[in-house]
């Protein structure tokens, strides 16, 4: 059957240039990205189905995964192969702690009948899913061939799940099998025809190099990410995978490309740059233009936050420019704390230049940085508190992602952030 027409929709390369686009968060930072439909496969009875339970475990509370960082977010079991008691064994041998923002179901339809029409209503009844996990592919996979041929069908399933998971920006990942014999690469042990993972985000394989081995590898990678391997050991007793060796180390893209690596290398060395784009590539040596440059920087924001370091770019009447600064280092004696707000009174249609002149007025704070921009109302950002061991208390700037600049206020023990919100 011919499928409706549709326009195609083209732009320029210079257009895409010049397009802001927001990092996606992943919900496991190196690990598990935040959009994308993923393979999750192993040999039978291997402990993936394990794994992928303890990850939406660690997702639903937002805790650790082995040394990653995780965005916590709803999650959507779909546990197609087990009864209800192994489920819940599973989980009291797991866990103490049974969050409630994780959902699951021990039954399903097909992506050729009405699997997608219940997601949707799952989507619509809790928002806030941000993982759905199905296990396995085989009790979901469509019966038709697509006119016999496999690599199509195999196609087919994962591309309807990818578009699912672009559509209501959330990840899922899909337990699935490996053949019997080993091949040299460990991603063409995925049973099935390569339309499976070609049509997948990304994929993870389990392998052991040996039959009597305790441990077992965990191969992964997807179309953002160069292929890592773990080492992981089966914890028998809570039934938890313990990360026992990073066979290769997270890759940092802030070494491995020399503009990025020579732009944190200024800012460290020199604390801060405000001024035009152009200029602040000629003193890092830069090989590429400015915009190129601030692309890359613009859409790695959240890597450069975890590095302490703040990056925003602007324009003016006369070009591009950048602003990037080390933000304040705590001390090591220092505790960090959740987030709280900032607490100057804001009123309605208050600008920033109204605020910089009441606080400076009462002598307990004073202005460090001034942008020069024009006036905008003035929005109140979080800050990262801290408390050192005497007590006193610290207060440094962690910028959300939403920034378009920021002026610092410092007194002698508390420095406070006043942002203006794109």
């Amino acid at each position: 059957m011919k499928k409706p027409y549709k326009p195609m929709v083209v732009s320029s390369l210079h257009d895409l240039a010049q397009e802001e686009m927001e990092p996606i968060e992943p919900l496991i930072d190196n690990f598990l990205p935040g959009i994308g439909a993923y393979l999750f496969c192993g040999g039978l009875k291997v402990g993936k189905s394990l794994m992928a339970l303890d990850i939406g475990l660690h997702v639903s509370k937002g805790q650790k995964f082995w040394n990653y960082d995780v965005r916590k977010a709803d999650v959507l079991y779909l546990d197609l192969e087990d009864a209800k008691l192994r489920l819940q064994n599973r989980m009291y041998q797991m866990t103490d702690d049974y969050p409630e923002n994780f959902y699951y179901t021990l039954s399903a339809m097909t992506l050729d009948t009405d699997l997608i029409e219940q997601l949707e209503e799952q989507m619509a009844r809790h928002p806030d899913i941000g993982l759905i996990i199905i296990d396995t592919l085989a009790a979901v996979r469509s019966d038709q061939t697509a006119a016999n041929n496999s690599y199509q069908a195999d196609y087919n399933n994962m591309e309807i799940l990818h578009d699912f998971s672009i559509k209501y920006g959330i990840t899922i990942l899909v337990v699935h099998h490996v053949r019997k014999m080993k091949s040299e690469d460990p991603f063409d042990d995925i049973s099935g025809t390569n339309g499976l993972y070609g049509a997948a985000d990304g994929a993870f394989v389990f392998r052991k190099d040996k039959y009597d081995d305790s441990r077992m590898k965990l191969y992964f990678k997807n179309r953002d990410m160069d292929p890592r391997i773990v080492t992981m050991e089966l914890d028998k007793t809570t039934l938890r995978w313990q990360l026992a060796e990073e066979n290769t180390p997270v890759e940092d893209v802030f070494k491995t490309d020399p503009d990025l690596k020579k732009a944190v290398e200024y800012v460290r060395q020199h604390g801060e740059y405000d001024g035009p784009a152009s200029k602040f590539c000629e003193l890092i040596g830069s090989t590429k233009k400015a915009q190129s440059i601030g692309g890359k920087l613009f859409n790695r924001r959240r890597q450069l936050e975890k590095m302490g370091i703040y990056f925003e770019k602007y324009r003016r009447n006369i070009g591009v420019f950048f602003h990037i600064s080390v933000i304040a280092d705590v001390p090591e004696d220092i505790v960090m704390l959740p987030p709280p707000v900032i607490d100057f009174p804001l009123e309605e249609g208050k600008t920033i230049t109204d605020i910089i002149e009441e606080q400076v007025e009462t002598g307990k704070y004073c202005p460090i940085n001034l942008p020069p921009r024009e006036e905008k109302p003035a929005a109140i950002a979080p800050v990262i508190t801290a408390k050192s061991v005497e007590g006193e208390e610290v207060k440094t700037y962690s910028p959300p992602r939403e920034i378009d600049f920021f002026i610092t206020f410092a007194a002698p023990c508390i420095s406070s952030t006043l942002l203006h919100s794109a």
